[in-house]
């Protein structure tokens, strides 16, 4: 029977943590290890994590989300037993068939495509801190198009949000390691399905997506103030770039010629003229979702 991790990183989480944890306990699919790694919390984090199942890496240093998912992932792939990963942030709540239904997704990939990095990710359910719903679908209420999943789309914006994925071994092996200047972990992750694999999204809620006062990124809506942001604030792509160029370094052997032209163009975008920048962004359809977020872009850039 091929095996499941579910790699979970916290960080000051007692209020929301049990809550988690006994929502993955309630999974209607059950053939699943739960690997924790605590980045330096101070409250009774830790206390609740050794209170449950869960295989805990020590570590007292604190890494931030990023490098922290990261170095869960090498600890679960070092297992050669592991065939699947998924991501858990501690403040959420899973639907109790979350795990079934993105791994029966996963494993219908698997029959269409054989020995090739696969990610599954499912919408969500934004909430506020007490589970009361605020919007039925994170997708709609953030205005993002999932099938815009194309390598040249995830460069300029993500659309895989960590907390929903599953992911093959192939591709957690391929996406090893993580660079410190990725944005984040999934939307590395993204990349490198999108460019060597296969992305599905399942168009279905799997998890209550828990909004409150320390939320690391959480989802903002898209109503006038969120537009007038894009708008007329200054655009800057730096983070994008900085990734961009990691990709490049990691992959520049393994990638054709046409993509590694794009990236070369796009790591030098600060570096060219305003009708320079806006040729490149049209010449590669690097576009974000939406006619509101392109045209920010190409006014500010």
């Amino acid at each position: 029977m091929k095996t499941l991790k579910v790699l979970l990183s916290t960080y000051t989480g007692e209020k929301y943590l049990k809550q988690q944890l006994d929502s993955l306990l309630s999974q209607t699919y059950k053939n699943f290890e739960i690997i924790a790694r605590d980045d330096g919390s101070r409250d009774k984090t830790l206390e609740i994590l050794r209170s449950y199942d869960v295989t805990i890496i020590e570590s007292k240093e604190n890494l931030g989300v990023k490098r922290s998912f990261g170095k869960l992932l090498e600890y679960a792939i070092k297992d050669s037993d592991t065939d699947y990963i998924m991501f858990c942030d501690q403040d959420d709540v899973w639907e109790e068939d979350k795990l079934e239904k993105t791994l029966l997704q996963m494993q219908e990939m698997e029959r269409q495509y054989s020995n090739i990095p696969l990610l599954v990710h499912t919408d969500l359910e934004v909430v506020d801190e007490k589970l009361n719903s605020i919007n039925s679908s994170f997708m709609d209420f953030q205005k993002i198009d999932p099938s815009k999943n194309k390598f040249h789309n995830l460069l300029i914006q993500n659309t895989i949000t960590g907390c929903t994925v599953m992911i093959n071994r192939e591709l957690a092996q391929k996406s090893l390691p993580i660079p410190d200047t990725a944005i984040m972990h999934d939307w590395w992750i993204g990349l490198v399905a999108s460019k060597f694999g296969k992305i599905c999204y399942v168009d279905e809620t799997t998890i209550k997506y828990r909004q409150h006062a320390d939320n690391t990124i959480g989802a903002k809506g898209f109503d006038i103030g969120f537009v007038l942001k894009i708008i007329f604030n200054k655009v800057s792509l730096d983070h994008n770039i900085h990734q961009a160029k990691a990709f490049l370094k990691q992959f520049e052997n393994e990638i054709n010629d046409e993509t590694r032209q794009m990236l070369n163009e796009f790591i030098s975008l600060n570096q060219k003229t305003y009708y320079q920048k806006r040729r490149i962004l049209l010449k590669y359809k690097l576009f974000k979702h939406g006619f509101i977020r392109n045209l920010g872009l190409l006014i500010k850039i």
